[in-house]
């Protein structure tokens, strides 16, 4: 079994849309913003922030802005609750979800050009192919973008979701979850055998600009540049409309009336989601404001 660099648990699906994001390259751009709102409920104020869920420790300082809304907040909301038991035994809990069919291998699944594509990737990285020979094609595709990230001094335990996880631990601080693990690695398990295929060659393709993709992204992030960031989040799934409905537009919505009741209530809630969730026309900022409701840049 593969051991992953961020104490042995195999990647979220918040990494696929991290890493999916570094494939590209982005120019950073200078602002006085960060990718951070807030809105005023009757009675509180929501905070949203965008997260990079895989930052460099020696880059991984937090916005001022999203610390001060943390120790403001009642409770943090995040994408799935870090701290739950639950979430951290991730591989006995979901493993049905990233394995194979019995009798099913990666090399039969994929064919023989793909696969020797897949394999000549793998070895580069300095891995061997057997270890991903009962993994689903997604999953295969997401652990080597993590090791290509992890090789490249990116980590998630620096990401911005850990960070403010292990501040909620150690200060009791709640967390509610928009969602469950098992909903999110099943967006990716339910794809056909074909989707997969197509999205682990896709994967490939783009891995010469993994590493200067999430430097951009980390510099787009920190500037606030949401044009660069919604410029990404639609280049990114262009060739995947089906996959970019299910893991960023379905997904908002879903969350929309969770985040809209948060504005009813008396206290304030600080929600941290990934950054690309935020952006852009189906972006939760722009339901919100849909919804009446107005959404301030810090």
């Amino acid at each position: 079994m593969i051991r992953f660099a961020h104490g042995g648990r195999p990647p979220r699906l918040w990494w696929v849309v991290a890493l999916l994001a570094c494939c590209l390259n982005l120019g950073a751009h200078a602002a006085d913003l960060h990718t951070f709102w807030s809105v005023k409920g009757a009675h509180n104020t929501v905070y949203l922030l965008g997260s990079v869920h895989v930052l460099k420790p020696s880059d991984s300082d937090l916005p001022p802005a999203a610390l001060s809304a943390y120790a403001k907040a009642k409770a943090l909301v995040m994408e799935v609750d870090l701290n739950d038991a639950a979430a951290d035994s991730l591989m006995e809990s979901g493993l049905s979800l990233e394995m194979l069919p019995e009798g099913q291998t990666l090399a039969a699944v994929l064919g023989p050009e793909a696969y020797g594509r897949f394999v000549a990737h793998v070895k580069a990285l300095g891995l061997e192919p057997d270890m991903f020979s009962t993994f689903q094609p997604w999953f295969a595709a997401v652990a080597l973008e993590q090791q290509e990230l992890t090789q490249q001094g990116f980590d998630a335990s620096a990401g911005v979701d850990e960070q403010f996880a292990q501040r909620a631990a150690a200060d009791q601080k709640p967390i509610i979850a928009l969602e469950t693990v098992d909903q999110q690695l099943g967006f990716f398990a339910h794809l056909t055998n074909d989707e997969q295929r197509r999205f682990l060659l896709y994967t490939l393709d783009d891995a010469d600009d993994t590493t200067n993709g999430a430097d951009a992204v980390v510099a787009a992030w920190r500037s606030g540049d949401v044009a660069k960031l919604e410029s990404l989040l639609g280049q990114s799934y262009a060739q995947y409309p089906e996959l970019f409905r299910m893991l960023t537009t379905d997904r908002n919505r879903r969350w929309l009336p969770k985040i809209t009741q948060l504005l009813h209530e008396d206290q304030d809630y600080l929600v941290i989601v990934g950054a690309l969730h935020l952006v852009g026309h189906d972006g939760l900022i722009a339901l919100l404001e849909q919804a009446g409701y107005s959404a301030v840049q810090h």
